[in-house]
């Protein structure tokens, strides 16, 4: 089962958060038909929002991460609550991008293109904080330490990964957020940095057979006593309904609702997280004009 994982060091130094995301990668590929590359760019993003979301106070809360960039992949959202619920969804989700000359690997730098990354937190406020900075990467886990390091001024290392089959299953998605509280010692960091710098791939180390629990304590925080704190499950859901679209269809005017009744119309209204159509037929629009 897909889960997420939080957690700080013995001494309090280092927090830490990783994931296992691969079932509920694979039902975002199924649900948008994404192609190979766009499978990699919403896979990482949908680790890192819920390993964000995991950070959220209430349920109630939630945190959305947005692409927005000029390549071919164009719009990407994702959005995530703490209860470990996500949802998402790229505005061309079938573009296929060939692999990177050099590497032979996903271009999603090409796919995203330049833009920005937004981090979007409705806290129950009045208004959301949202954060963005400009895409220096386009590799998503390297943008989010930036952002990490000049907009909330955390020294941060994120890892991501999504490993895809030939025939466009997700193998393993997943990743780390390993993030430096004050005054952590200089020798801290070094052992940190010299445990990443020997760690070759999240999603490797996964299909090889390692947990999530693993990557941490074994080879991410290796000699650091690292102890996890909370470990939740994580699910594709989306929260639209007929009666929520109902409230949108209420917005219209009388005049509007009269037009479509006259003309026998169904309102039909397209939710982009679960790819699902809502129709109201006639009879469900003259109830709804005979309401307001």
């Amino acid at each position: 089962m897909d889960r997420i994982i939080r957690g700080i060091t013995k001494d309090k130094s280092i927090r830490f958060f990783a994931i296992d995301a691969t079932e509920t990668v694979n039902k975002a590929t199924t649900i948008h038909h994404l192609s190979m590359t766009n499978s990699v760019i919403m896979g990482r993003m949908i680790s890192a929002t819920l390993m964000m979301a995991a950070d959220l106070k209430s349920d109630k809360n939630v945190i959305t991460l947005k692409i927005d960039g000029d390549g071919p992949a164009g719009v990407a959202i994702v959005t995530a609550r703490k209860n470990g619920y996500v949802k998402g969804y790229v505005k061309n989700p079938e573009i296929e991008i060939p692999l990177n000359e050099n590497t032979k690997t996903f271009d999603i730098q090409k796919a995203i293109g330049r833009g920005t990354l937004s981090i979007i937190k409705d806290l129950g406020m009045r208004n959301p904080y949202i954060g963005q900075i400009e895409l220096k990467y386009g590799t998503i886990a390297k943008d989010l330490t930036y952002y990490f390091a000049k907009s909330e001024q955390i020294p941060s290392s994120v890892g991501l990964g999504v490993l895809v089959m030939p025939d466009g299953t997700i193998k393993q998605a997943g990743g780390f957020i390993i993030q430096v509280l004050p005054e952590t010692q200089e020798d801290v960091i070094s052992k940190i940095e010299e445990n990443l710098s020997k760690f070759p791939n999240s999603t490797d180390m996964m299909h090889m057979g390692h947990s999530i629990e693993d990557l941490i304590s074994m080879f991410i925080l290796k000699d650091l006593e690292p102890e996890i704190k909370e470990t939740a499950p994580v699910h594709y859901k989306c929260d639209c309904s007929k009666k929520k679209f109902e409230l949108g269809i209420k917005l219209l005017s009388k005049k509007e609702l009269q037009e479509a009744i006259d003309t026998n119309e169904t309102l039909t209204i397209h939710c982009h997280f679960c790819n699902t159509d809502y129709n109201f037929d006639k009879k469900k629009i003259e109830n709804i004009l005979e309401q307001m």
